[in-house]
Order: structure tokens, then sequence, then C-alpha cells
């Protein structure tokens, strides 16, 4: 560039407007995710203080049998979208034919499904020696529905970025649904108020994403606008399929092998631990998918590589200290929180603990793999870990609740270790590489250990609470510390990249002239 042009570029922008402005370049996508934080985080909080008030109003064999029902219907929930929820979000726009088009289709899916759950829930019944759940079933079947009728908007969602709306939708929605819950589990109503539960938590997320969706839907169908975004749902649905099966065809088997109480015990471990994945699930999940995406089209791959890494670093560094720590204080937790009547889930909760740190970077890494538009990798990947589930905890659910909870542990560190080869192998990166971005959060766990054990041994016999509030600050500072001091600026520019993924076009090229700009100027100091 010429001198002159340096100074027409210096005169347009001020000399202060090139730093400024990539400053903005990243500030939208920075406080969305801020908000995104805030929003789940206050999402999570009202979950774990809801959390322990329903076991110990509700109790094991009432809590064991609505996770009997929950699968029937939330198997079908995974297939209600029809796929189109991803497929909708890659698109780089969609007009007011193909939203009206994918909407009659999902419509249709989720009305199907319903019905077929309906017809399903006396023989589910029957088969399990329940004769409680079929009415379980049919009272959760119109989920459905609701799930399949927020599909369009949810794309609209995803494609615009606009994640704070699925964050405030997460939050109203949980806070219904709590109410729902609490009132009804303080008249009595033992299993009901968990169904009571998740009918107002659909109700009041379909009123906001219809609301704020901001869908173009009318009485307009054309297969031939669908035809492609079929195509890729079907491996999408495909692998949300393989995905829940392998995260709770588990309860079938432990409810079938070892009774409805143990399965009580077992699925208010994995409930918790499941938390974080919630999280993961939810905005986070589309802000890493959308970033890979919008780089994916760009055909940037050294940035998707970049970012993958970035991505395994921020999630590994912010869930591993949850999962740690949990595993560490495992009987504190459930003596202080649940109370006594639930010690036989202290087991379970320490194995699985490992298992849900897993999962999570298997999630973190399908977002990764979706966004590149490999729905067919990530299907045959979930459909690994569905038949690894069903052998692991297959096989030793007879040994007891333990041994099953181990064995499952096993079995997904396992196959995460395979999503991360996959996902070097889609990358052309290497898998040490892949693998050393866990690093900074495998020696923070380090200290987080070392700190929470130190704690539990100098209080010795101190009330249960009193340790258990001080282990996890100690292990909280401890491990913040640590992680600090190796990876703070290794961490900041992780979270850059992701805002600068998230910039639109436009302002990723001004940021780049801008500093091609500030470079010519460094050479030519008296242009």
């Amino acid at each position: 560039m010429s001198n002159q042009g340096v100074a027409h570029l210096s005169s347009a922008f001020g000399a202060s407007a090139p730093r400024s402005r990539r400053r903005r370049i990243g500030d939208a996508s920075s406080l969305g995710a801020l908000a995104n934080t805030g929003a789940s985080a206050l999402r999570l909080g009202c979950q774990l203080a809801l959390l322990p008030i329903l076991a110990r109003l509700i109790g094991p064999s009432e809590y064991g049998l609505v996770a009997l029902a929950m699968p029937v219907v939330l198997i079908a929930n995974v297939i209600a979208d029809g796929g189109l929820v991803q497929a909708l979000g890659r698109l780089p726009e969609a007009d007011r034919t193909v939203e009206s088009s994918a909407f009659w289709v999902t419509m249709t899916v989720g009305l199907v499904l319903a019905l077929g759950a309906c017809a399903a829930a006396f023989p589910v019944g029957w088969a399990m020696g329940q004769p409680r759940l079929p009415w379980l079933i049919l009272a959760l079947s119109p989920i459905l529905v609701m799930n399949s009728v927020t599909a369009v908007s949810n794309g609209r969602i995803i494609r615009e970025r606009r994640f704070g709306v699925f964050a405030m939708g997460d939050v109203l929605a949980t806070l219904a649904g709590a109410a729902a819950a609490l009132l009804a589990a303080t008249h009595g109503w033992g299993a009901w108020s968990l169904i009571a539960q998740q009918l107002a938590l659909w109700v009041a997320k379909l009123l906001w994403i219809t609301l704020r969706g901001g869908a173009q839907v009318g009485f307009v169908f054309r297969f031939a606008e669908v035809r492609d975004l079929i195509g890729f749902g079907a491996n999408n649905i495909g692998a949300t399929i393989a995905d829940f099966v392998a995260k709770n065809i588990d309860n079938m088997i432990i409810g079938g092998v070892l009774g409805a109480t143990s399965l009580g015990y077992y699925a208010m471990a994995y409930q918790v631990v499941r938390v974080p994945d919630m999280l993961i699930s939810g905005p986070f999940w589309f802000y890493v998918f959308t970033a890979v995406s919008r780089l994916s089209h760009q055909d940037d791959r050294a940035g998707i590589r970049e970012l993958a890494k970035s991505g395994l670093r921020l999630g590994a560094v912010a869930l591993a200290p949850l999962f740690c720590g949990l595993a560490l204080v495992a009987d504190l937790v459930i003596a202080v929180v649940f109370g006594p009547k639930w010690t036989g889930a202290i087991g379970p909760l320490r194995l699985l603990a490992g298992a849900g740190f897993a999962f999570c970077l298997c999630s973190l890494m399908s977002a990764m793999l979706m966004g590149l538009g490999r729905a067919g990798l990530q299907f045959r990947l979930s459909l690994l870990m569905g038949a690894s589930t069903v052998a692991t905890v297959g096989a030793a659910a007879r040994f007891g609740l333990e041994p099953a909870a181990g064995a499952l542990a096993c079995g997904v560190a396992a196959v995460g270790l395979y999503y991360l080869h996959q996902l070097g192998r889609t990358l052309h990166v290497s898998r040490l590489g892949l693998l050393g971005a866990l690093a900074p959060a495998f020696i923070g766990c380090v200290a987080l250990t070392a700190a929470v054990a130190a704690t539990r041994q100098g209080l010795g016999d101190a009330p249960p609470a009193l340790v258990l509030g001080a282990a996890i600050l100690a292990g909280a500072a401890a491990y913040l510390a640590v992680v600090l001091i190796v990876a703070r600026r290794r961490l900041a520019a992780d979270a850059r990249a992701f805002a600068r993924a998230h910039a639109d076009a436009t302002e990723r090229e001004l940021a780049a002239e801008v500093e091609g700009v500030e470079a010519t100027k460094a050479l030519n100091p008296a242009g």
C-alpha cells in the first residue's frame, strides 16, 4: 500500500480508530457469550437448588418410576424436530417458503410421534412390570408436539446467532418448571410432580421461542425446498438418537435388572453429573457449532484447527473442576444436600463423574463435527457410544450399581478418545495436539485434589456442611490460581478466537485491512 493510501485510511478511521474498531468487532459475540454464561449459571443454580428439595419430597422409588417413563418419550422427542434445526441453522439464509415447508414437516413428525408414544405406553408398562407407567407416558406425550412446533424458530435463532434468546428461554422455562414441581410435590403428587415440571417447562419454552423466534410460517409446502435439509436432518436424527441411547439406555437396563429403587439412586447421581452437560448442549453447543460452521463456509481450515483446540481447552478448563470436585466430595454432597435416604447414590455419583466429563467433551467435539457438516461421521460416533453403553452397563448391572457406573465411565472415556482421534483425522491435525489442549485443566485438577484432600484431613470430624463448604472454596481457589498461572494468556486468546469467528464477514475484512494499515505504518513511520 502507498503512503497516500495509508494517509487516506488513517484520516478515515482516526488515529485511535483501528484499535477501538477491532475491539468492537468481538464485543457483540463476547457480550452474547457472557450473557449466555450468566443465564446458564442462573439456570444451573435453580436446578441444583431444586434437585435436593424434590429428592427429599419424592423419594427414590417415585423418582425411579419417572426415570423409566422419561426415556420412552424423550427418545421420540429427539426425532420430533425432524433433524432440521441444525440443518436450518447452517443455511446462510432461509425464505418464507423454506421455513413454511420445514414447519409442516416437523409438525407432521411431532404429531405422528405423539400418537406413537401413546400407543406404546401400555405395552411398555406391561413389559417393565409397572402399572402406573403408561399414564405417565401419556401425560408426557404433548411434549413431542411442542418440540416440533419450535423447530423452525430454533433454526432461525441459530442462524442469526441470537443465543441470548435460548439462554433466557431456558431460564424462564426452568423457573416455570420449578414452580410447578414444587407446588405439586408439596401437595403430595409424588411422581406426578416431575411430570408437571416437564409440561410447565415445555409450555414456557414453546411460548418464548415462538414469540422471539421470528420464523416466517404460512400455508406453503414445497418438498423441493427442504429435500436437502431432510437429507442432512436424517443423519442428524440418527446421531441424536444414538447419543440419546448412549445417555439413557443405562436407566432402562438398571431399572429392569435392579428395580425402581436402585434406579432412583442411579438416576439421581446421573442427573447431578449431567447438569454441566445440559449447559454444553444448550447455548454453548450452538456457539461452537456456528463458529465452526462459519469458518467452514469460508474454507478456513487453519482457523478451524485452531478453533478446535481453543474449544477443547476452554471447555475442559470450565468443566474439569466440577467433575473432579464432585468425585472428591460425593459423600458430603449426598449427606448435606440430599439426606440419609439417598446414601446409596454416593458410589455411583463418584464413578459417574468421570463419565460426565467425557460426555461433555464428546458433546463439544460433536458440535465441531456438525459445524463442519460431518453429520454422517457424528452419527457413526454416536452409534459407537450407544453400543458401548449397552455393552458395558448390560454386562456389569447384575453385579450392582457401582460396577455398572464404573463400567459406563470406562466405556465413555474410551469412546471419547476415539472421538478425539476422528476429530484430528477430519481436521488433519495432531491427535497429541488436541489432547494437549486438556493440559491446563489436568494440571489444575491436580492442585484441586491436593487442596480438597488437605482441607478434609485438616477439618477432621467437623460438621459435614462445614467440611463441604471449606473443601469447595479451597479446591476452587487452588484450581483457579494454577490455571491462571499456567494458561491465562492462552485462554484469553482462545476466547478472542471465538469472538473473531462470530464477527460478521465485513467486520473481519475491515479488521484485516486496518491491521494491514497499522503494519504499513510501522514500516513507514514517517508516512
